[in-house]
């Protein structure tokens, strides 16, 4: 399976940079026809985050051959085309960057980080180009809301999910005291604060609160404060590798404090690179491969078939944004770029594969989410979320 997945990238990145004016149908390669409608794409295709990328270029694969088989848009095939974003804010700012000057490009898709959806707010706001982020930050969801009209957020905020965790957490598990440990990039940071705030509607203070750098890899010292403070129950807020390296070193210490995570603990990514130590982990994310949402079942059985390993957020967020932005072009009845950003704002009840979309106003666009538990490296939803988009 892994073979395969490397294969794929190979061939994409060499058709990338080969493409130079030829006319391919495979995501990422580049190419002038006016026959075809191109949507970019950042992802991360190289470094500690390049999982993400090989799930999105897979997904992308899938949605535009499903979009062109079904006779395209406007009478034009689509054509995806991947930027590697590097997995840092300034490779994501300089990919948005190169795809938006491509005056082809109808619209961008942002990475699955709410940091590098923020730092390329600017360039969608001076190419005014409408682009989706894949990040669930309340702080993104302000930018959207309030400060860039042509960056949407297709992702449940923060807000809503953290706070169901929490609930279930105190309510359900019986758990009376929390050490929070968290990332401090701004979506971790983020969730983090708002755990805390969570916690405060119970009365509960957190034992400990205690912060990390992205890239962290010995947990040691922070396992020891969380250890020290006596916590019942452990909440963190990270990304995909440094969670699954931060359960590895837990479950070698013997601690055995349920943890209560944020999105990436429920996401494939996180399960495969944390192997057993994720069991028993609870989860609030936007998405799980054996979803019980129709679209998004379909989507993840012919993932499966295709690549033969499950389908993670990343890839079926990539999905949606694909497929929402096509809506949005059609409803335009246009690719002007002004055009597809005033008639995504008419989109209202949208049915992805992941959730419900509703873009009447920027920020907070899609609409569920869900709370899971790992068992037997498989995240089973406990609890489905839904809430209307209050205007």
């Amino acid at each position: 399976m892994k073979k395969i997945i490397a294969l794929t990238m190979a061939v994409m990145m060499s058709l990338a940079v080969a493409a130079c004016g030829a006319k391919e149908e495979t995501p990422g390669s580049g190419g002038k026809d006016d026959d075809v409608i191109k949507i970019g794409l950042t992802t991360v295709l190289t470094g500690d985050r390049s999982l993400e990328g090989q799930y999105a270029t897979n997904a992308a694969k899938i949605i535009e051959q499903e979009i062109n088989d079904a006779g395209g848009v406007l009478g034009k095939k689509i054509q995806i085309v991947i930027e590697d974003a590097l997995g840092t804010d300034v490779g994501a700012v300089n990919a948005h960057k190169k795809l938006a000057s491509d005056p082809d490009i109808v619209a961008v898709i942002g990475t699955d980080s709410s940091n590098d959806n923020i730092a390329m707010s600017a360039s969608a706001l001076e190419a005014k180009i409408p682009t989706t982020g894949q990040g669930s930050s309340p702080t993104l969801t302000k930018i959207a809301n309030e400060e860039n009209p042509y960056l949407f957020q297709l992702r449940a905020s923060d807000q809503t999910l953290c706070a169901a965790l929490i609930k279930y957490a105190v309510e359900e598990k019986g758990v009376k005291s929390f050490a929070i440990l968290n990332d401090t990039e701004t979506a971790s940071s983020d969730q983090a604060k708002l755990f805390k705030e969570a916690l405060a509607t119970y009365g509960i203070v957190p034992t400990v609160e205690v912060p990390f750098t992205t890239g962290t890899k010995d947990f040691s010292s922070h396992l020891a404060k969380v250890k020290d403070s006596g916590a019942e129950g452990i909440i963190i807020a990270s990304f995909h590798t440094e969670g699954a390296i931060f359960l590895q070193q837990k479950q070698a210490l013997g601690m055995e404090q349920p943890v209560f995570g944020s999105n990436a603990f429920g996401d494939p990514v996180t399960i495969e690179l944390a192997g057993e130590a994720i069991n028993g982990v609870f989860s609030v994310t936007a998405w799980v491969p054996n979803t019980t949402n129709e679209k998004g079942a379909a989507f993840s059985k012919k993932y499966t078939d295709l690549y033969d390993e499950a389908c993670a957020k990343t890839a079926a967020q990539i999905y949606d944004h694909v497929s929402v932005l096509v809506e949005g072009i059609k409803r335009a009845g246009s690719t002007d770029r002004e055009a597809v950003r005033e008639a995504l704002t008419t989109i209202d009840a949208y049915q992805g594969a992941i959730t419900m979309y509703d873009l009447r106003t920027n920020g907070d666009c899609g609409r569920g989410g869900l709370i899971v538990e790992v068992v037997d490296g498989v995240p089973t939803i406990i609890q489905e979320l839904y809430n209307a988009k209050d205007l």
